[in-house]
């Protein structure tokens, strides 16, 4: 099976996948650890996209975590399923600052992320945090309409889910 785990940050995307990777033993690209480990330019991009259609031609069966709306288009065009991680955007936020400060006590916190990645409280952050306010739900509905899209929105639908999918 071939899933897509999409969604705000904040929403337990990273932490879902870990889970269902562990549970089902499928690969999983986790593609903040490759979009921050490079220089965000045009060439990234580029690489970034690279990375992934090679991790999907090479597994049968794979989970990738990420938004990344510009490869969306390329990851959906072969997966199975879409597991849209969903949250209230003020626990979204309250998420993202949880996990910022977690991960400036301790890298480890964040397994998702690039290993040289470090996050700071400066403007780029800032403008993260209002990324996060403003996510673009609708888009993103656009985007997965005709495919196979599972909402999960609790701990209750992502232990379901993982459980699901941990039977296949």
């Amino acid at each position: 099976m071939k899933v897509l785990l999409i969604g705000n940050s904040g929403t337990g995307k990273s932490t879902l996948a870990r889970v269902l990777a562990a549970r089902t033993g499928w690969p999983l690209l986790a593609l903040d650890r490759l979009w921050h480990a490079d220089d965000y330019s045009s060439a990234a991009k580029t690489r970034l996209a690279e990375a992934q259609r090679q991790f999907m031609a090479t597994h049968d069966d794979w989970l990738i975590d990420g938004n990344y709306k510009g490869t969306l288009p390329l990851r959906l065009a072969q997966a199975d399923l879409v597991l849209w991680c969903q949250a209230p955007r003020l626990v979204c936020e309250a998420r993202v600052m949880q996990r910022s400060w977690a991960f400036h006590r301790d890298p480890a916190a964040r397994p998702d992320m690039a290993p040289t990645f470090r996050e700071h409280l400066d403007r780029d952050y800032w403008e993260f945090l209002k990324y996060v306010w403003h996510y673009d739900d609708a888009a993103i509905r656009a985007m997965v309409a005709g495919h196979i899209v599972i909402p999960v929105r609790n701990g209750v639908e992502k232990a379901v889910v993982v459980r699901a999918l941990s039977q296949r």
